[in-house]
């Protein structure tokens, strides 16, 4: 990671790789799209402090990227083959961020969080969303590959 979020609350990396702990993370076409689904959550009770958007190119430059990052693309990719989680999530967040995309971070330190933002995602109509918690990555709604 070449850069730190002071948004983000808790651990931002596991393993070396981005991993924003108890965040739920929704990707979306634009940065217009990405401040109106951070409007709805903020409507709906969110706290300020609580719901941030960031474009995607800060997103993988600066916090998904590492130093050496051609060393660290092959790693991930041996990973990804591996274990076929964050690794491959990383390369979703690249494609999008590279069409001009942009993401919505809302801190989900709980089950009821959680379960309000799962409740909240439909409305707001995200390319791709996803939680991270201890357990693993929750994917909350993702097309199809072939639709990235």
């Amino acid at each position: 990671m070449k850069q730190h979020w002071d948004f983000l609350k808790e651990s931002d990396t596991e393993f070396g790789l981005f991993y924003p702990l108890h965040y739920t993370v929704a990707a979306f076409d634009d940065m217009t799209r990405a401040e109106q689904a951070r409007d709805r959550f903020l409507a709906d009770g969110f706290d300020d402090d609580d719901v941030a958007t960031l474009s995607g190119s800060f997103l993988v430059d600066q916090l998904e990227t590492q130093e050496d990052d051609d060393w660290f693309r092959k790693l991930r990719a041996a990973i990804g083959k591996v274990i076929g989680t964050e690794a491959g999530y990383l390369d979703d967040d690249m494609q999008l961020a590279q069409r001009g995309g942009a993401f919505l971070f809302v801190y989900t330190p709980d089950e009821d969080a959680a379960g309000q933002v799962r409740a909240l995602i439909e409305s707001v109509q995200p390319v791709f969303a996803r939680r991270y918690h201890h357990a693993g990555i929750e994917s909350i709604c993702y097309p199809p590959q072939s639709d990235l």
